[in-house]
């Protein structure tokens, strides 16, 4: 491996950020070398914050010929069109989830990357994380048998609010009230992208998938005007390894006491933590008992480790290898969400044109803040 850090520069100086900049400072594989923003202000200001050597317009980091990779931190909107723009000025992206919010702009960022030789990468990368490493491996070993079937239950409730007070007028608030309600957000391609790489990195590809969704909201007509976009989605994904999955995706509701993710064996089940988290307990329930069996992490990373992905992504491209987070999984992702919406309104199965390699493992006995060869 090649002990030269690699010059990366971000776009986007969101509330995301402020996890990526800080986390950068502890790889060896990367350096955080610029930050842009569209308000050069913010940029030059989170720079100063943390250390890094420039604030800039996003015209003037595309520009830097030392930059070899770009971290797209911008709204969902501007993924697809500033992870084009990245690759057509010559420099290699990672997009934060989800990889675009159209299909076309995200073949269009998988064609230039081939076309130019260069690379695209797509977070969300918590399944780097001890926990779900050990969860790969538990299934990987046959601990449970062979996998016959999985659940995911993403339930987190946000309901649109007609009047918003002066104290609700940061961003972060008006995203989740305003921007959430409009396609190519909601839990679907916010936070179900941690799902599907989860699952993904457990069971492999998807390859065909069927859904109802309902817009809960929008049918108030009170709402209408606000909610866009279906907000509760009951999928079902059958896996390209045989595997069948469902899939629970709701705004509507509160919380719930089902798990977040459990995948089902011939010998035992496996219950996995939070995606949207790097480290936790799994349990394992086995056919010769009621009781579940707590299993701690067998491997690092399991603290936020945002940025995991690209340390990876680095390597992979200095080594020659595959990087786990890759854009045809990105690109997977989004096309499961879109066939989701689709099946639901055209009331049919949707078979799947992209499909992706099932990550890799990371080797035991790494260390947190390095990554294999």
């Amino acid at each position: 491996m090649s002990h030269t850090p690699t010059k990366v520069g971000i776009i986007g100086c969101g509330r995301i950020s402020e996890t990526y900049v800080p986390n950068a400072k502890r790889f060896r594989a990367f350096d955080i070398v610029a930050i842009a923003d569209t308000r050069i202000e913010a940029a030059q200001a989170r720079a100063e914050e943390y250390g890094v050597p420039k604030g800039c317009s996003v015209d003037e980091l595309l520009a830097d010929p030392e930059i070899e990779i770009v971290i797209n931190l911008t709204p969902h909107a501007a993924h697809g069109p500033v992870g084009i723009s990245t690759l057509e000025a010559g420099k290699s992206v990672y997009n934060e989830k989800p990889f675009a919010v159209y299909r076309e702009e995200g073949q269009r960022m998988l064609d230039l990357a081939k076309e130019k030789g260069i690379h695209v990468g797509c977070a969300p990368d918590t399944f780097f994380g001890g926990a779900w490493q050990t969860a790969r491996k538990l299934i990987d070993e046959g601990v449970i048998g062979e996998p016959v079937a999985a659940s995911a239950c993403l339930m987190a409730y946000n309901a649109p609010r007609l009047q918003t007070s002066q104290a609700d007028s940061s961003a972060y608030v008006n995203f989740y009230q305003t921007d959430f309600f409009t396609f190519g957000v909601t839990w679907s391609f916010d936070r179900g992208p941690y799902y599907l790489n989860a699952l993904i990195h457990l069971l492999g590809p998807v390859r065909r998938v069927t859904c109802s969704a309902k817009n809960t909201w929008g049918e108030k007509e009170m709402f209408e005007e606000i909610v866009k976009t279906p907000t509760h989605f009951a999928g079902v994904l059958d896996f390209q390894s045989g595997v069948v999955g469902t899939f629970l995706m709701t705004s509507d509701v509160h919380s719930t006491g089902l798990p977040h993710i459990e995948v089902y064996g011939t010998g035992g089940s496996l219950r996995c933590i939070d995606p949207n988290n790097f480290g936790g307990k799994l349990y394992l329930r086995k056919p010769d008992g009621r009781d579940l069996i707590e299993v701690e992490s067998q491997y690092g990373y399991n603290q936020n480790s945002r940025g995991v992905g690209v340390a990876d992504m680095a390597v992979g491209i200095r080594n020659g290898r595959p990087y786990r987070a890759s854009g045809e999984m990105g690109y997977h992702v989004i096309d499961i969400v879109h066939a989701l919406h689709e099946a639901s309104a055209e009331n049919r199965h949707i078979e799947l044109v992209s499909t992706c390699p099932q990550p890799a493992p990371l080797p035991l006995g790494l260390a947190d803040w390095t990554i294999d060869d």
